[in-house]
């Protein structure tokens, strides 16, 4: 199998890693933005400006591709969609609430949350993500789902964002107390990516 480079709409070296071997199964090298030669840019603060994941995430991987050099490009848009706030925070997860003097963004928006949720009987949630690939002509778009609850409190050490208040209903821990790699089997972005290989997968074997 001969292998194509695309390059992956992030500028977290961590997600690259947790990517590459996945990608590799259907010839893909990601390849980041940097070493795309793509600096970047105060408008890339604005992409993320739809009220879907899709929406976004096809905004990204389309801002990108166009200063790619004609690589194709994978980017994608996740978030905590909460059911008793009608879906909230959603693609506002990452600045949900504005933090205070000296409190982290993460810090602030686990609080908000908390707080908005006081008293609700009903506290099931979703982490949701949703990845788009955009070259060769095409533009494939996939989505992925992990289900649980919000606790009152937060629970475990690791993973981040709203990682320690989400029960996850396949592992019974939390997000913060699971392992990477069972975070990763489970997870929304571990499906929707795995959903977008599928999809690549079978177009190239046409």
């Amino acid at each position: 199998m001969s292998t194509r480079r695309v390059v992956v709409a992030t500028r977290n070296v961590g997600k690259l890693g947790e990517l590459r071997a996945l990608l590799a199964t259907v010839g893909l090298e990601p390849v980041d933005l940097v070493s795309a030669g793509i600096p970047e840019s105060p408008e890339e603060d604005a992409l993320e400006a739809f009220d879907t994941f899709e929406e976004n995430a096809l905004a990204k991987a389309r801002h990108f591709h166009a200063r790619a050099g004609g690589l194709p490009v994978i980017a994608d848009d996740s978030g905590l969609a909460v059911d008793a706030l009608g879906g909230a925070p959603g693609v506002r997860s990452k600045r949900y609430t504005m933090p205070g003097p000296g409190e982290s963004q993460t810090d602030a928006n686990n609080v908000a949350l908390v707080r908005a949720l006081a008293g609700a009987a009903d506290r099931t949630a979703r982490f949701v993500c949703v990845v788009a690939y955009v070259g060769e002509g095409r533009e494939v778009v996939r989505r992925g789902e992990t289900a649980g609850r919000i606790l009152e409190a937060p629970r475990g050490g690791l993973g981040f964002g709203y990682d320690p208040l989400f029960l996850s209903d396949d592992l019974g821990v939390t997000f913060a107390e699971a392992s990477a790699a069972e975070k990763g089997r489970v997870g929304h972005r571990g499906r929707a990516f795995r959903a977008l290989v599928a999809a690549l997968g079978a177009d190239a074997g046409r």
